[in-house]
């Protein structure tokens, strides 16, 4: 599956005293990234997933720090879907800085309905979150 981009741009209040981001920004990068994903696919997580009950909490998160973002900095971020399973789907991520790789991971997501327990994909949903082929 192709990977969607979007854009941050690092703010004043994501870096420490030395004018580097704090490292738990990342995982909320990841996230806006996450929900642009399934914008730019014609999905609306609300709407189509929450709407038909079900929810995607997150299950697992992984982080590798190849290099900082500082103030400032005008941010690529990366997602595309890693692997889909029967209840879990797992995202995979990078944050670039002018081609630099700064950060790379995933996050996996167990697919549960409105009672918490966790519940098999709908073909239809699976078929969204497929590769395209």
């Amino acid at each position: 599956m192709q990977a969607i981009e979007t854009h941050i741009r690092v703010r004043y209040a994501e870096t420490d005293k030395s004018g580097i981001v704090y490292n738990a920004h990342y995982l909320t990068w990841f996230e806006v990234a996450r929900g642009e994903f399934f914008w730019q696919r014609g999905m609306d997580y609300g709407r189509d997933i929450e709407g038909r009950g079900y929810h995607w909490p997150l299950t697992e998160a992984h982080l590798r720090y190849h290099a900082p973002a500082f103030y400032g900095d005008w941010l690529t971020v990366r997602a595309w879907i890693g692997a889909v399973k029967s209840r879990a789907l797992q995202i995979e991520y990078e944050i670039l800085r002018d081609g630099k790789k700064l950060c790379s991971g995933y996050t996996t997501h167990m697919n549960v309905d409105n009672q918490g327990n966790s519940v098999t994909f709908p073909e239809d949903i699976r078929r969204l979150l497929l590769p395209d082929d």
